[in-house]
């Protein structure tokens, strides 16, 4: 059984580190706006295991008409975990807690090889491909809430 729930951002770090930022040490997988007000960060449990990761916060992207934005950043799942309903859990619970806090729009820096996951929850891709440098080529993703 999948269950979603709130986090810290230090909960994140491991998984974090493992699946997205191999070349960071586990303290160093902070991000700069991790306790910003507005924040928060997501957990998918798998029989009682933390297995996937996801950090949202209230950031504009100007590529948007939307007021109230928010972005998706270093979400991560466990490869023992994958496949299995986790991430997609996630992000559900994200964009509920999302519209019931009415918030029009959810984006992210998509990495390519992600980008059919998130078609598959209705996110579209807007614009060209970029390079995140270290890190890889990326989509701007979006979804409407």
């Amino acid at each position: 059984m999948i269950l979603v729930k709130l986090i810290q951002a230090k909960d994140c770090y491991s998984i974090r580190q493992q699946i997205l930022w191999q070349h960071k040490t586990v303290a160093g997988c902070g991000i700069d706006i991790d306790e910003q007000e507005g924040s928060f960060h997501l957990g998918a449990f798998l029989n009682n295991e933390l297995v996937c990761i996801g950090s949202f916060f209230k950031q504009h992207n100007s590529n948007f008409p939307q007021a109230k934005q928010y972005r998706l950043r270093a979400m991560a799942t466990l490869p023992s975990a994958q496949k299995k309903g986790t991430a997609k859990s996630l992000v559900e619970f994200a964009v509920q807690k999302l519209q019931s806090e009415n918030i029009d729009l959810l984006w992210c820096d998509a990495r390519i090889v992600a980008t059919g996951f998130y078609e598959k929850l209705g996110f579209s891709i807007k614009g060209d491909s970029y390079e995140i440098p270290i890190i890889g080529s990326h989509y701007l993703m979006y979804k409407k809430l």
